[in-house]
């Protein structure tokens, strides 16, 4: 999982390396200025290294001028990030990128080995590659598909965020019809970016507007995290692969009109109110309060 990350860790950060630690047949790799986590995990490393110069050897590899203001043009950054670091993806079977406003379940549990031999790029949407967690195999062929991308020296030239890691290169895969043609079917076979496409949703975003599995917008308001396992106050013992919180933790998203509790972090004095010592050994709550602890009561069920 490459992850370039400039600026100041998250709150939660100690709480989404530790579950990063309990996935350990999964690295994550960070480019980033910030100082390591007090969290340590054998699986999260961190190369340390300044925005300009992340941005100046981003330069030398794509021959581009990307110079952009703002971290969050590494959004953009996303389809490229295999090829720009191809160094350090050498001799893993596949390669990655998400956010870090997630906490991960057991990710092994949902993409098995039986899963991994067959699939080549997946998503946790149907219709879009995720851009808050995207997996890819390491052949050179997907390490070059964001070349694919019409124009893609000019929009990662332009200095704002304008969704390359999403929008642009699910375009690459377009992921098949329901009923494929015959022809359809026999050109994708023969296209590397368009064979063993897994694009499932895995109802990972909370409040998002594409509504829950049960096909309300009634999202569980409370998640649970204890010893990798990624659970919430509705579904009983299923398990999730993961949460995406952006839409507590941010109203940059905000849907019109807004659903309740859209932004609900933003008005909070702390979002985290436990230690990560005691997240790591009780597991923790992930709610519109913020992380707290487990109630006795959920920790029981």
């Amino acid at each position: 999982m490459l992850m370039p990350y400039f600026g100041q860790w998250p709150e939660w950060i100690d709480l989404f390396v530790e579950s990063c630690k309990w996935n350990p047949g999964v690295r994550w790799r960070f480019y980033t200025d910030c100082r390591e986590p007090a969290n340590k995990a054998d699986n999260v490393t961190y190369v340390r290294l300044s925005f300009a110069d992340y941005k100046a050897w981003v330069r030398a590899r794509l021959g581009v001028a990307f110079d952009p203001p703002a971290p969050y043009k590494l959004c953009d950054l996303r389809p490229c990030l295999a090829y720009v670091h191809e160094r350090d993806v050498a001799g893993f079977p596949f390669f990655g990128y998400g956010d870090v406003d997630v906490i991960y379940g057991n990710i092994r549990r949902f993409y098995t080995d039986d899963v991994l031999a067959r699939a080549n790029v997946l998503s946790t949407h149907p219709e879009r590659l995720a851009g808050h967690f995207a997996v890819l195999r390491n052949t050179r062929a997907l390490r070059h598909a964001f070349e694919r991308i019409p124009n893609y020296r000019a929009l990662l030239e332009q200095p704002q965020h304008v969704s390359m890691d999403e929008s642009h290169f699910t375009a690459v895969f377009a992921p098949p019809a329901a009923n494929p043609s015959g022809l359809r079917r026999v050109v994708d076979y023969f296209d590397p970016c368009r064979r063993g496409l897994l694009f499932v949703e895995r109802y990972s975003t909370v409040l998002s507007p594409r509504g829950w599995h049960d096909g309300t917008m009634n999202y569980p308001q409370k998640w649970y995290w204890q010893r990798g396992r990624l659970t919430n106050e509705r579904d009983g013992d299923r398990e999730f692969l993961y949460l995406h919180f952006m839409r507590w933790q941010s109203d940059r998203w905000m849907s019109n009109p807004p659903a309740p509790g859209e932004g609900a972090w933003q008005g909070l004095e702390r979002v985290v109110h436990l230690t990560w010592q005691r997240a790591a050994a009780q597991g923790f709550c992930i709610s519109p309060e913020g992380f707290t602890e487990i109630s006795p009561a959920a920790a029981q069920t």
